[in-house]
């Protein structure tokens, strides 16, 4: 279970930072979903993208107590620490980054995306220029934030992942979680 939570936290981390991602803003995309549109929907996905890293981490995380409480032995201390990293990166990221991104995209574009019925609306909103240049440079600034965010988090997942895959003597566990 925990090399199978493992493959499935890092093969969805790096499919979607290195393939899916972008896909978004790529003209044939862009053809039938443009700027702002394909913006507001690579937002959606990327809360799902959050979804998986709380969903895989809190397996691990479980699973590593469950697997120490069974077979006994030290506590992980630096596999769970490690977890925990991950879980705080993507809790940051998830609930603290992305929020911000979505307003300032949604200023710098001079949209407000209303979610009142059946089907969200992108309504057209008009914003001083000075609050769309203040989005724009905030938006820039934080954006390349969560994309230093993201490739910490693949690396670890990649290393941790790596780890596991070969004898794990230092912390007495085979899994990851």
């Amino acid at each position: 279970m925990g090399l199978f939570n493992a493959a499935v936290w890092v093969g969805g981390s790096v499919f979607f930072s290195f393939l899916a991602a972008s896909v978004f803003f790529t003209p044939e995309v862009k053809a039938f979903a443009p700027p702002p549109a394909n913006g507001l929907v690579a937002q959606a996905v990327l809360g799902r993208y959050f979804a998986l890293h709380y969903i895989c981490g809190t397996i691990a995380s479980l699973h590593l107590l469950i697997e120490w409480l069974y077979n006994g032995g030290g506590f992980p201390k630096r596999t769970i620490a490690i977890v925990c990293v991950l879980l705080g990166l993507a809790l940051f990221g998830g609930n603290f980054i992305s929020p911000k991104l979505t307003v300032w995209h949604q200023q710098k574009h001079q949209v407000e995306l209303k979610s009142d019925g059946e089907q969200p609306l992108i309504e057209t909103v008009e914003y001083s220029e000075k609050v769309v240049q203040n989005a724009e440079r905030k938006f820039a600034v934080w954006h390349g934030v969560s994309q230093i965010v993201n490739l910490a988090m693949v690396i670890l997942l990649i290393w941790r992942f790596w780890r596991i895959t070969h004898t794990n003597e230092q912390d007495g566990l085979s899994t990851f979680g």
